[in-house]
């Protein structure tokens, strides 16, 4: 029979798109567990286990680039000075540039988790060399040849893209998250029989990373560029068209080419990022990777390692300003006694640092794990982005907070008088975490539509007219799951019976533990309830009320944390780590709660009174006396 479809005309075409390039595979994670209200503790627990050759792997690699930063120049590390032409080619040398390609292509062969260490090494060391490494690697042209190429495609591409870094090309002016605004398009040229025989890319593509030297002079020699597939320009307003979008991976020695900009960020400085021009320039069809309709599928794709990566990063940074948290605090004193020891830096900063620090390591090997085990990981791998990168900045903005003025000084300046540290680098180059391959915002509510995808199918008949039957036979069910949700899985009440029938050993948890996994548990049903009634009462207003979806995948993404911190303490030392943890869940369950109350009880209608009135500018109090967006940079316009 086939799957009734959901009508999302309502929410604008982008929100079409997605949903028709989504990947329609069931989810079948930790995380899927979580939505349905019966969490399956036996895929996180006991901890997943590495081989003893990838360890020897990453460890191999960190040593090498612990080596190769001895000579790097300060500078370069500092964002003072370009990544000179000899190191990216002493980059090369050392395989930076394969090292997720399989050794019999050429490559290194790493883990997911030992390619996420090491850029979380890197991105500790030297932000942009981790960013020029991470693109080429993660999202670069590399990823579509390796996974969707022909053979030929990869023995034409491969090589090369092994030892030079490529770039991907998707944003554009009017495009961050939404495809129905893309306007790079590659017209169809067809040959005398009318069979297609290659494509002219036209359009221009903003922050492309490793894709500019300077102003004039391209780093990459291929590009992978995401583009609307028509057969001639005034396609792309037809609405009566079907979107169809293409991946081509091209080289920038193509005629009609050309750099319009390099760009510049208030962090990151030394990265090779650019704006991108393309002018009729004419590519082979060969040049296409996985056929017509696959691009924003390969997009999609490539982002779900790339989050994870950023994940690794965000700890990796993390780890490095609580050190310098940790080394102020003991430092420092004043009122008599070391800041460290003055409960609003010692236990609000330190210690909450510590466990948020352990909580985002946890989530995002766990999501290693799952990609190492060719297995689903899209809810963690978005989820791990999300949290590593919001809990990660409250760490780097105490750090600022914690220095003081001496944070707030440039490292420059203040080396003059004393030691420093990098915290205004650290400060600057960190913050575009939250916002690239999927902001916070973007990324949350990616999550709750996947999350709540089996509730959506299920549901579909009550978004149509008539289909009566099939109405009941989803009332019967969610019903029936409503009232499940109330009774664990096991009605037994001894401990032993309820940690067996969730598949785990409760000889390996400690008692202290238990209770953070039983309201895990407990909270998941409290999930689902919470979705099941919601849905009834919002229909196909639902996937439009942010406010309540975030609040749900807040709720979701703070059970995944909290599973994944025990499993990985476990794993460890729970002994040792116990304390971290159980403050960790301790704080994690007390927002989890705070969220469920929200559901019910919040101010949602009164702020989209007030956001209404405030867009519509109907507080003239709230400009007066201030230089407005108005008065100074649209004066001219």
């Amino acid at each position: 029979m086939p799957e009734i479809q959901i009508d999302f005309k309502k929410l604008g075409k982008g929100v079409q798109i997605a949903e028709a390039q989504r990947e329609a595979a069931k989810h079948t994670g930790f995380m899927s567990s979580v939505f349905r209200g019966r969490p399956d503790f036996s895929l996180i627990i006991p901890w997943p286990k590495r081989s003893w050759e990838d360890i020897k792997k990453e460890s191999a690699v960190i040593d090498l680039i612990y080596n190769f930063f001895e000579d790097v120049d300060p500078a370069i590390v500092n964002g003072e000075k370009d990544i000179p032409w000899s190191l990216i080619e002493q980059m090369s040398e050392m395989g930076f540039f394969r090292l997720k390609v399989p050794e019999v292509l050429g490559g290194m062969g790493l883990s997911q988790t030992s390619y996420t260490n090491i850029i979380a090494y890197l991105s500790s060391r030297c932000p942009a060399i981790a960013i020029v490494v991470s693109a080429d690697n993660t999202i670069g042209a590399k990823f579509p040849v390796l996974h969707l190429g022909t053979e030929a495609q990869k023995a034409k591409y491969l090589p090369r893209l092994c030892r030079w870094p490529s770039a991907f090309c998707f944003t554009e002016k009017d495009v961050g998250s939404d495809p129905a605004r893309m306007r790079t398009y590659a017209m169809r040229v067809r040959n005398q029989e009318g069979n297609v025989a290659g494509y002219k890319i036209t359009g221009e593509k903003w922050y492309a990373t490793n894709s500019v030297l300077n102003g004039t002079e391209p780093l990459s020699e291929y590009l992978a560029v995401v583009a609307r597939i028509v057969d001639a320009p005034e396609d792309l307003d037809n609405e009566s068209l079907a979107p169809c979008f293409g991946l081509f991976v091209v080289s920038t020695a193509t005629e009609g080419f050309s750099i319009k900009q390099r760009t510049q960020f208030l962090g990151m400085h030394g990265i090779f990022n650019g704006i991108l021009i393309f002018k009729n320039m004419a590519v082979d069809k060969e040049e296409l990777i996985g056929g017509e309709g696959m691009g924003f599928k390969i997009a999609l794709q490539g982002l779900n390692t790339g989050r994870i990566a950023i994940g690794g990063s965000c700890t990796a940074i993390a780890k490095q300003a609580l050190s310098i948290i940790n080394w102020w605090a003991k430092e420092r004193k004043q009122w008599g006694r070391a800041i460290g020891e003055w409960e609003l830096i010692g236990s609000g900063m330190c210690a909450v640092g510590a466990a948020n620090i352990f909580a985002m390591e946890a989530m995002t090997m766990f999501a290693c794990a799952r990609v190492d085990q060719k297995l689903d990981s899209r809810l963690e791998a978005a989820i791990c982005k999300v949290m590593a990168s919001e809990w990660g900045w409250t760490v780097i903005d105490n750090m600022m907070q914690a220095r003081g003025g001496r944070g707030y000084e440039t490292g420059d300046s203040l080396s003059q008088r004393e030691l420093t540290t990098a915290v205004d680098r650290i400060f600057r180059d960190s913050r575009p975490n939250r916002i690239f391959e999927g902001s916070t915002q973007i990324l949350s509510q990616w999550v709750i539509r996947e999350g709540l995808d089996d509730y959506l199918k299920r549901g579909a008949p009550f978004f149509k007219k008539g289909m009566y039957w099939k109405k009941f036979k989803a009332a019967v069910s969610f019903g029936s799951q409503y009232l499940k949700s109330f009774f664990p899985k096991s009605l037994r009440i001894s401990s032993y019976a309820w940690f067996d029938s969730h598949g785990i050993d409760i000889r390996e948890v400690p008692r202290c533990c238990r209770k953070h996994l039983k309201f895990v548990e407990r909270s998941s049903r409290r999930l689902s309830r919470a979705i099941i009634w919601l849905s009834a009462k919002y229909r196909d207003k639902m996937m439009v009320k942010q406010l309540t979806l975030a609040r749900l995948y807040a709720i979701a993404s703070e059970l995944y944390a909290m599973t994944a911190a025990c499993s990985y303490a476990l794993h460890w030392d729970y002994e040792k780590y116990g304390d971290l943890v159980d403050l960790f869940c301790r704080q994690s369950a007390r927002r989890v709660n705070d969220a469920f109350r929200d559901l019910w009880d919040n101010d949602d209608s009164a702020a989209r009174k007030v956001a209404k009135k405030v867009l519509n500018k109907e507080y003239p109090l709230l400009e007066k006396g201030a230089a407005t967006v108005e008065d100074i940079w649209m004066k001219n316009c």
